[in-house]
């Protein structure tokens, strides 16, 4: 650095202002100073310059002033360098080369922390002479003779690395990754390569969005022939921030609040907003309904004890195939802030969740993130929900109600936040939803797993000539060439700027007691039905928890800080309309809980438990063997019929709770496996 830019530079970190920031650096025991970029501009515009096109002279020279100026090693951070010198990852270049930029993204990996050193102490292996090297780049250097003069192989050039002498700072590497409201459609996401040291490091988890600040470095890959002439780009990091949830980091204009504002006023506001949601896709108007809810969201519960009580909605679409499923899903992704789609057909437990994977890097374990930690404070749209195996799937559990992903790998143990609304679609078992089956059997997911989604909605194809007709005739307007185009009553830019606003400003809350007692009502009533004998249970205090984090949404997107009676008449709709559609045990006519929460209802188990019972008695009788002929009799004068007890009996067979004993022509003889 020139003489003259030297001074300035003195200047200006023996300001009033950064000296301030070195005496509470100093007091806290930190490493860093932390200056914004307008500072050093406001300075001088010349110094600032010089730190864009110089980084790496700058802040060597200004880190050397520190030290003098603090009595101990500080390192200069500088932050917040504007739009103009922010550059996406996937826009860098060989100018960006060793200059000072600005990259926004999302912390996919992350190695563990390890130390570098910085300055290694050699000793001559002949004398014990102790020299000291500055050490610069990847490849550890080492004096070439020494430096005693009394050595008598001073040319000899062996030397041996004192570990305790030499000085470290720490060390991690982290992967960043294009957000994915910065990637088009069909654009494949770009990742950088980041070094983070000292104070810096374990700042960031995988899932984080982070803006830093630092420069591009080259460097080149190494072969068994030798050194490639294509280098890999690493930056360097200064300055690493992590920014806030999705709604908190975009900013809304005067204007727009001041619009947002007035709608919030118009009587008709609930039905523009649900015709709205994905206005090209006809009909859906329940689905539609919870989805807008579910871009309202809830705000968490935080105890006392550290619990943490979610807030957040998830939603599952059965049904049939080519009725837009796939379509609501993408169109939520784009309008949702931090909204991500993926498709769970490739999808393992990690690509969804998280994964301790080996660092390409450093060759070590290291974090990685999946599709629900990257939409951290936002939606994650995830199709083709059945396809995942039952590990897989079970694998998400815990980041459907506590939120977090628990990784435990290779000496990694790390929870990562979900802290993420999950909008899934899935086909049923047999491709096409059977009405003579309850929905809820012929969802192809672990029940423990569609117990946690809070609405769901099955999705029928049935014939309907006034239906059908309403729906060619919009998807031909969708194609006509001249004619009328679908328009919303809010665009999807502002509806998102709306929902950005609501979550951002209103926080709901239940303050009223008659709003109390009619959620107690409603769950109560409900309860109630299960105190007669015989009667299932219809519904459950995690239902309760869903008709609360409902009626919260529905009130924030009125923009109104307190939850009503009407709030919670539209929450109990939703949910019933959710039960009697899924919930419907078809053989009693009653709404039983358990096909959600076990994929069995109460009269199905009854059933098993008569057909157990008949086992029972029977190897009394016959302790050697019961015939298949007097199963299937005894079954039938209990009121089972044939093609049932046939079902379940190869069906304990499988499971193992009865074997067959042997066979004689065409009849079995079983027994129980353990009799008790």
């Amino acid at each position: 650095m020139e003489e003259r830019l030297r001074e300035k530079l003195n200047d200006f970190l023996h300001g009033k202002e950064v000296r301030n920031l070195v005496k509470a650096a100093v007091s806290r025991g930190q490493k860093s100073v932390v200056v914004k970029f307008e500072q050093i501009l406001e300075h001088d515009e010349e110094l600032a310059k010089y730190l864009l096109e110089h980084p790496e002279d700058f802040l060597q020279t200004a880190n050397q002033e520190l030290e003098g100026i603090g009595g101990m090693p500080l390192v200069l951070r500088v932050c917040s360098l504007g739009k103009e010198n922010t550059v996406e990852i996937r826009n860098l270049r060989e100018v960006h080369l060793r200059k000072f930029i600005q990259i926004e993204g999302i912390v996919t990996r992350a190695s563990e922390v390890r130390p570098e050193i910085v300055v290694a102490v050699w000793k001559c292996r002949w004398c014990g002479w102790p020299h000291e090297v500055q050490q610069v780049g990847e490849i550890l250097t080492k004096p070439t003779q020494c430096e005693n003069p009394n050595c008598t192989r001073r040319d000899a050039g062996s030397f041996d690395l004192d570990l305790e002498s030499s000085k470290y700072r720490d060390w991690q590497h982290l992967s960043l990754q294009e957000r994915p409201e910065q990637l088009g459609r069909g654009r494949m996401p770009r990742r950088l390569e980041c070094i983070v040291r000292d104070d810096l490091t374990e700042k960031a988890v995988p899932g984080n969005h982070v803006t830093v600040t630092g420069y591009l470095q080259a460097f080149p890959e190494k072969t068994a022939e030798g050194k490639k002439t294509v280098f890999r780009k690493i930056f360097i990091v200064n300055y690493l921030e992590v920014r806030q949830k999705g709604v908190e980091e975009i900013e809304l204009t005067e204007e727009e609040i001041q619009k947002i504002k007035e709608l919030s006023k118009d009587p008709h506001l609930r039905e523009k907003l649900i015709r709205s949601i994905a206005p090209s896709i006809f009909g859906h108007e329940q689905i539609k309904e919870g989805i807008l809810l579910q871009l309202m969201g809830s705000d968490p519960v935080e105890l006392e004890d550290g619990t943490r009580v979610r807030g957040d909605l998830h939603i599952l679409l059965v049904g049939d195939p080519g009725l837009a499923k796939s379509a609501i899903l993408k169109w939520v992704s784009n309008v949702a802030p931090r909204g991500l789609y993926t498709s769970a057909v490739k999808s393992t437990a990690a690509g969804l969740t998280a994964a301790a994977v080996r660092d390409e890097y450093t060759g070590g374990w290291s974090l990685e993130a999946g599709a629900l930690v990257i939409a951290d404070g936002g939606i994650a749209c995830v199709d083709e929900f059945e396809k995942m195996d039952e590990r897989e799937a079970n694998a998400i559990l815990e980041s459907l109600e506590q939120q977090t992903i628990s990784i435990s790998k290779g000496g990694i143990v790390a929870t990562l936040n979900t802290r993420t609304s999950l909008l899934a679609a899935a086909n049923p078992k047999g491709g096409r939803i059977d009405p003579n089956i309850p929905v809820a059997e012929q969802i192809k997911i672990p029940p423990v797993l569609v117990s946690r989604f809070d609405l769901i909605f099955p999705v029928r194809d049935i014939p309907d000539p006034q239906m059908d007709d309403k729906i060619s005739s919009h998807m031909i307007g969708l194609h006509r060439k001249t004619g009328k185009t679908v328009k919303p009553p809010l665009p999807s830019d502002f509806l998102k700027k709306y929902i950005v606003y609501a979550k951002k400003y209103v926080h709901p809350q239940i303050k009223s007691k008659e709003v109390e007692e009619k959620i107690k009502e409603f769950y109560l009533s409900w309860r109630k039905i299960a105190s007669n004998p015989g009667n299932p249970i219809p519904i459950t205090p995690r239902q309760l928890e869903s008709i609360i984090r409902l009626a919260k949404a529905n009130a924030r997107a009125r923009l109104s800080d307190e939850v009503t009676e009407e709030d919670v008449a539209c929450a109990v709709r939703l949910l019933e309309y959710m039960l009697k559609e899924v919930g419907m045990d078809i053989k009693t006519g009653k709404i039983d809980i358990d096909l959600l929460m076990t994929g069995k209802p109460k009269s199905q188990r009854d059933r098993l438990n008569l057909f157990r019972e008949v086992i029972k008695e029977l190897e009394q009788i016959y302790p050697d063997g019961i015939p298949e002929k007097e199963i299937f009799e005894e079954a039938k004068e209990r009121g089972l019929e044939e093609k049932y007890v046939r079902e379940i009996l190869e069906e304990e067979v499988r499971i193992g709770w009865m074997f067959e004993v042997r066979r004689d022509g065409e009849q079995g003889y079983y027994a129980r496996v353990v009799k008790t």
